[in-house]
């Protein structure tokens, strides 16, 4: 999670912050893992989230739009605060489909982002990343997978990136997203959740909770709104 912490840290807000901006019906909040999906064309989403770790809290606010073809473009930013300091955050990505997914089939999609500090904007990561998705049940259970590099500027390090999640509709309202992600320089993390949709399809509630795999002393709990958007740009 934040791109400049190290990736234990980093992975609170998540490594896969830069990659896991997707806005559509299918990922996106609260999972770390994207999927092969954009948001609607003409239209756009604001995803909100609050997150508590260990020795600090994370508020972020990540807009995206389609304006219309196979892009999408999301801007966003994060605060993170403890007990002796604070530091903002700005993000940048896009994303395209190479092929849609589409129901009880798969589809792949490419993403790029970079994220940085707002007080220092040399101090940038970089990633791409590779969204495979594959639909069963009528869209009822959903398979991401991810593969991706990231770059990362404090260590100059580069990183191989990946992640495996599940979606399952219980309900026409109510998901629930399991997943586990890492990448091939430090431990992996998992993380549960759900995503409820309060109000057609315009607001959904979500939540999470997640922790190092190796040594369960990294816990972090997530919870957030989305709000999408009608038709309306041109």
């Amino acid at each position: 999670m934040p791109v400049l912490y190290t990736l234990k840290k980093r992975s609170l807000i998540s490594s896969f912050c830069l990659l896991a901006f997707s806005t559509s019906s299918h990922s996106g909040r609260p999972m770390a893992v994207d999927d092969a999906a954009l948001v609607s064309p003409q239209t756009c989403q604001l995803e909100t989230w609050v997150q508590h770790n260990p020795d600090s809290k994370e508020y972020w606010a990540v807009p995206a739009c389609n304006f219309g073809g196979n892009f999408e473009f999301a801007v966003g930013l994060g605060r993170v605060k403890d007990d002796t300091e604070h530091a903002s955050y700005a993000t940048l990505q896009g994303k395209t489909l190479l092929k849609p997914l589409q129901t009880n089939d798969w589809g792949i999609g490419f993403s790029f982002g970079t994220q940085m500090n707002t007080k220092d904007s040399s101090q940038k990561d970089w990633s791409v990343n590779v969204p495979l998705s594959i639909s069963t049940l009528e869209d009822k259970f959903l398979v991401h997978l991810n593969l991706g590099w990231l770059r990362e500027n404090t260590t100059h390090k580069n990183q191989t990136t990946w992640g495996i999640g599940t979606e399952t509709q219980l309900a026409q309202p109510l998901t629930l997203t399991a997943e586990v992600y890492g990448n091939d320089r430090n431990d992996s993390f998992y993380q549960a959740g759900f995503k409820y949709m309060i109000y057609k399809d315009f607001v959904q509630l979500d939540a999470s909770y997640g922790n190092q795999i190796s040594s369960h002393d990294d816990a972090f709990f997530s919870v957030g709104f989305v709000f999408l958007t009608n038709t309306f740009l041109p």
